[in-house]
């Protein structure tokens, strides 16, 4: 399992039209163009992008994959061709605003590996969101531990791979309440009745939000989009399914 963790990235739009026409569906996937004041991104990154629209608490968040970078020599078109799996939000978008989760009712959209262990068996996966009442996990083939499967209502101990301050190292101990054996996710509830499990989840909720804060934003800005033109580079070819 790679360890680098996804690069986090914001993108802000003045009209949710213009969200809608950047968002490009092409062969099942969505391609969008993230442009960049000053290169960063490299092809086969992970990057979780959240979408945003001004004067709204409304957001998106998409997990994808770099396809490419287009660095024109003017400077007008610095940045990164991305490519997400499915196209769910560019067709939920059809219905409107009412597509996008309002921000404070959404869990914290995070990328983290961490161990999980039931006894003396563990494996390593990773923490996709976090709350304050806990948190989903993704990464094993089949959530399983040792050879026995990890079913709901299950009591595991989870703790931070390579945790570097701000984030907490150990996180104590959570139920299992749900999993699927064809994805590998796991939703966990903290025991916050442990003091301990109460100050790392704490902790480990402020530390994402304080990356987030970190992430490199994008604000859609005119001459594009005026007279329904987007001002797009060209799209490179798409690859194989991610």
């Amino acid at each position: 399992m790679e360890r680098q963790p996804a690069t986090l990235l914001r993108v802000r739009f003045a009209a949710l039209s213009q969200l809608q026409s950047h968002l490009h569906m092409v062969e099942g996937r969505t391609v969008f163009f993230f442009r960049e004041p000053s290169p960063r991104l490299v092809g086969n990154d992970r990057v979780i992008v959240e979408f945003s629209v001004a004067n709204s608490e409304q957001v998106s968040t998409l997990r994808g994959i770099v396809l490419g970078r287009v660095d024109v020599t003017d400077g007008a078109q610095i940045g990164a061709w991305i490519e997400f799996p499915d196209t769910k939000l560019a067709k939920r978008l059809e219905r409107g605003a009412s597509a996008l989760a309002t921000r404070r009712h959404q869990r914290v959209i995070c990328d983290l590996l961490v161990e999980v262990r039931e006894g003396a068996h563990s494996f390593v996966a990773r923490m996709m969101d976090v709350s304050l009442g806990g948190a989903r996990i993704l990464g094993a083939t089949a959530p399983r531990i040792g050879t026995m499967p990890l079913r709901a209502g299950a009591t595991v101990t989870m703790k931070v791979v390579g945790a570097v301050a701000p984030f907490p190292a150990e996180l104590g101990r959570a139920d299992v309440v749900r999993t699927d054996k064809n994805t590998g996710e796991l939703a966990v509830r903290w025991v916050r009745s442990d003091p301990v499990v109460r100050v790392a989840s704490l902790k480990l909720l402020d530390a994402v939000r304080r990356s987030w804060t970190q992430a490199q934003e994008m604000t859609h800005a005119p001459p594009c989009c005026g007279n329904g033109q987007v001002l797009d580079p060209p799209m490179p070819a798409l690859r194989g399914r991610l």
